[in-house]
């Protein structure tokens, strides 16, 4: 009987360790997802005092005359590049300062479920401040840095009829940059959150068939730079 006793203490006592561990766990990850709603409530605080009276959709326009270009060779081929140095200076810095080193030779393209993007891991751990410019977007075609400095290749999600059709109806400030994401496409949800520093002006196809690729693995052969 006092065998019996003793099993059922230790019994309960791996329980409520096991209750406790759950309970630190779920702790966590509430504290983590508050963290991230506070996080995103300022940015979207902040983002209202964005001044969008001059805002000029420079992605749609050819690029200048002696605009910074990177040519990045993948082995699915080559993607062009226009940067804009003038709204995104640090984070072009940055992606140039990191391809020159060599880092991004021989890495393998990240991607995702959803097919709207492929990623280029940050080798560094330096955070990045994004530099959110009113005259760039995620349009289709874009290339962003995270506030951890990976770069993001945009593709597009899929948007039904009836969403671009909602987009296409937007009779607010943002209305020409919802219509253009319903006409070209996009990640609308990236708007105001990673900043755009680039914008593919040839090889869109191979940015498609790299988000498309699947099991079948992509990596950069290198990246180079011209005016």
């Amino acid at each position: 009987m006092q065998t019996k006793t003793i099993k059922v203490r230790k019994s309960t006592v791996f329980l409520l360790l096991i209750f406790i561990m759950g309970a630190i766990m779920v702790t966590s990850v509430v504290k983590s997802y508050t963290k991230y709603a506070e996080e995103q409530a300022q940015a979207s605080a902040a983002d209202t005092a964005a001044d969008y009276s001059d805002m000029e959709l420079i992605q749609l326009a050819p690029p200048p005359e002696g605009a910074q270009r990177a040519v990045i060779s993948t082995t699915a081929g080559d993607i062009t590049l226009v940067l804009y140095s003038e709204e995104a200076p640090e984070a072009v810095r940055r992606f140039k300062s990191e391809a020159e080193s060599g880092v991004y030779d021989g890495m393998k393209a990240g991607l995702y479920d959803l097919k709207s993007i492929f990623t280029l891991d940050s080798p560094g751990e330096e955070p990045y401040s994004p530099e959110l410019s009113v005259n760039l977007w995620p349009f289709k075609g874009a290339v962003c840095m995270t506030e951890k400095g990976d770069i993001v290749f945009i593709n597009s999600v899929e948007l039904s009829e009836d969403e671009k059709e909602y987009l296409r109806s937007d009779e607010s400030k943002l209305k020409e940059v919802s219509r253009t994401f319903a006409d070209i496409g996009g990640v609308p949800n990236y708007a105001r959150v990673y900043a755009v520093f680039g914008q593919v002006i040839e090889g869109m196809d191979v940015v498609e068939k790299i988000c498309a690729s699947g099991d079948v693995v992509v990596n950069i052969k290198s990246v180079s730079f011209s005016t």
